[in-house]
């Protein structure tokens, strides 16, 4: 055996010493078959100086750009193969999947239709449940459902079908059916890997830790160096892992109030999907003519249940006020409870309905936090997935205050994800309170709306984001403002389990402050450590 391979290679030695492209072809595939793809990619393009034109070597090295990301550079070889053999099904069939590779996906779905059309038999089936795959990645869920419905009209039993139904399924929010697709697939065959992952992933989104978990393991003893195992081994850890996290936050407004504080959380998932956490925060306040703090613990548990879950969030805020004047006696320290109770249920795959209940004191800034009052909250809220890259989201809330004034709340937010992680929106949202009260900002009307965009980046190692909208808003009969707000997020994470995040903004919307405040800047920064 030995002898044979040196007379191989021996043999591959010589024809690198003839010019011609067929001979270098050869060289190549030789060397291809051995494994050594950077030396077969040498010979091709040594074939490609003798003949541009040659259809295996452009088409070889295609593939070695595409698998390196370089997806530009890979269709224009295939579209050199193609001059001599412009009707070549499986060179339209690979440049389809490299088009769909750069999210070119209507072109993608071109070449693959010109396929079909001239192949229609079963031989080709391959290409029917590329071109579904290529539209679930497209976001056309509904038209790629159809597509793999309609090969398994034809054969109930093909794998690319079924697997390609729960895929969609779960994509469009219709949890249980898609498990019980992937479960099927798993009966007839329990080691296949891409079915394990798919499940796994499932279960996480259905908040079933332990379930993902093994799941994952099986895949792993299954194939231990696939990707997207490691990745499915990787989100489990990192949603379910006991995690701590310290922050300190600062903000300021344009009315000179400071905020500072810091906080350390733990938390853990228990059993299937219990999660419990506890949070220990300081708020330091300060303004131009006094101070505050606040020191707060709390509790918190989350439960499945049907097709949600109820969260509970307790907690115990000791409030040291600032004097209610300059030189004056500082208002008596308080002990008082917080909590928040709420209810989120998934109606159907694309809508999610949330209700919650809770309780506060009014210690956002140093001004307010003598008044000793507190603040009763009750809100609804859907998020309706309209299209697989568009969402809608509304909320009604009323909040009522200690002293006998109440808010009345609603909010609309429309987003939609555009191709390149670039992400487009705008929101509508308003506010009144049925009295004016002298010591905080409660206008009888406030509304404010802007269009919004982002971009952002992930990956194992890095997280990039930013975002910023720009718009108007009206407190009451004053005139109509401008307003905008901008935001930035860089996190790094190594070693799989510590990652550090530093975060910022600006807002010009008077929306959320205490005082009236129309600008103000906050500035973060965390340590988070999974175990």
């Amino acid at each position: 055996m030995r002898g044979a391979k040196h007379l191989a290679m021996l043999g591959l030695a010589a024809l690198t010493l003839v010019p011609t492209a067929e001979a270098q072809v050869a060289v190549g595939d030789s060397l291809w078959r051995l494994g050594r793809i950077d030396e077969a990619a040498a010979a091709y393009r040594r074939a490609l100086d003798d003949d541009r034109l040659s259809v295996r070597a452009n088409f070889r090295l295609a593939q070695t750009l595409a698998w390196s990301s370089n997806i530009d550079s890979a269709l224009v070889l295939l579209r050199a193969a193609r001059v001599r053999v412009p009707d070549d099904p499986d060179l339209l069939t690979t440049e389809a999947l490299y088009l769909s590779w750069g999210k070119r996906f209507d072109e993608a779905i071109v070449r693959y239709d010109s396929v079909i059309t001239a192949h229609p038999g079963p031989d080709f089936v391959h290409v029917r449940i590329a071109r579904a795959r290529t539209l679930s990645w497209a976001g056309r869920l509904a038209e790629a459902g159809r597509g793999y419905a309609a090969v398994l009209a034809q054969d109930s039993t093909d794998r690319d079908a079924r697997y390609g139904l729960a895929q969609v399924a779960a994509w469009s929010g219709d949890l249980e059916s898609a498990a019980t697709r992937y479960e099927a697939l798993l009966a007839d065959d329990p080691n296949e890997v891409r079915t394990l992952v798919g499940l796994g992933n499932l279960r996480i989104w259905q908040q079933r830790p332990g379930d993902a978990r093994r799941l994952a393991q099986r895949a792993y003893a299954a194939d231990s160096a696939n990707g997207e195992v490691r990745e499915l081994r990787r989100a489990v850890r990192t949603a379910y892992a006991p995690r701590a996290e310290v922050s300190s936050d600062y903000s300021e407004d344009s009315e000179r109030n400071v905020n500072r504080w810091q906080a350390l959380r733990l938390n853990a998932t228990v059993l299937n999907g219990i999660r419990a956490g506890v949070s220990l925060a300081q708020l330091e306040a300060t303004d131009p003519a006094r101070d505050a703090r606040r020191t707060m613990v709390e509790g918190s548990l989350g439960v499945p249940v049907w097709k949600g879950s109820v969260t509970a969030v307790l907690g115990l805020r000791k409030l040291a006020p600032a004097p209610l004047t300059v030189g004056g006696a500082a208002a008596p320290e308080r002990t008082t409870m917080s909590g928040r109770i709420t209810l989120q249920q998934r109606v159907r795959p694309s809508l999610a309905l949330s209700a919650t209940v809770a309780r506060w004191p009014f210690d956002e800034i140093a001004s307010v936090t003598p008044l000793a009052l507190d603040v009763t909250q009750g809100e609804l809220s859907a998020d309706w997935r309209v299209t697989p890259t568009t969402n809608v989201f509304g909320s009604l809330g009323l909040l009522d205050w200690s002293d006998g004034n109440a808010k009345r709340t609603w909010a609309v937010r429309a987003t939609r994800q555009l191709p390149k992680r670039f992400s487009v929106g705008a929101f509508l949202t308003g506010f009144g309170f049925d009295q004016r009260a002298a010591r905080y900002f409660s206008p009888p009307r406030f509304l404010s709306g802007e269009v919004t965009a982002g971009w952002s980046y992930e990956d194992p190692r890095w997280s990039l984001g930013f975002g910023g909208g720009y718009g108007a808003q009206r407190v009451d009969t004053l005139d109509v403002q401008d307003q905008w707000h901008a935001d930035a997020r860089l996190a790094r994470t190594w070693a799989s389990n510590w990652q550090v995040e530093l975060r910022g903004g600006r807002s010009t919307s008077a929306a959320a402050s205490a005082v009236g405040a129309y600008s103000y800047s906050t500035l973060g920064l965390s340590l988070r450590r999974t175990f």
